[in-house]
């Protein structure tokens, strides 16, 4: 009887912290990034030289290179903080939220956690943006896939970020 309680208690702890590691819960840090600004440069360049540079000010202004995320997620409400903004509040059944930009700009986010990721949405009268956090199957990486849809720029503003815990 010791023998299989000394074999089976080390087996559930390990158990319990692979599953707590592979969780997207938790306090991740930027470890890579593909250039924002170029992707910027590249979805407004078939824009007239009038309005282009009004899209790429906006558009660099609004999609900062965050050093670090930190993710809750439970079943009444999920929570984005990126760098040291005030967390992002969205219930947790993925209905859509009213939420407010530190610059005042007013949008209704949702989120849905599907399998290893989970999926944001902010969308307004100017545009559509999708956060999508993937974790890795190892559960130590997590990329954040951005995409910027708006009836102003001829094409989709996309780029990845990399974090580690």
């Amino acid at each position: 009887m010791r023998l299989a309680q000394s074999l089976v208690l080390p087996a559930l702890v390990a158990f319990s912290l692979s599953a707590q590691a592979q969780s997207l819960d938790g306090l991740w840090h930027r470890t890579g990034m593909d250039d924002i600004h170029a992707a910027i440069q590249a979805c407004t360049a078939d824009m007239n030289f009038i309005t282009r540079p009004i899209a790429r000010y906006k558009l660099t202004n609004v999609n900062p290179a965050y050093q670090k995320i930190t993710l809750s997620i439970t079943p009444q409400q999920v929570s984005v903080k990126l760098d040291d903004r005030n967390p992002i509040l969205m219930p947790g059944n993925g209905q859509e939220a009213p939420w407010t930009r530190e610059d005042g700009e007013k949008f209704m986010v949702a989120a849905h956690v599907q399998g290893n990721q989970l999926i944001q949405t902010f969308q307004n009268d100017e545009g559509h943006r999708t956060n999508v956090f993937h974790l890795s199957p190892d559960g130590k990486t997590l990329t954040l896939l951005v995409t910027v849809t708006s009836p102003k720029i001829p094409k989709p503003l996309t780029y990845t970020m990399t974090f580690g815990r």
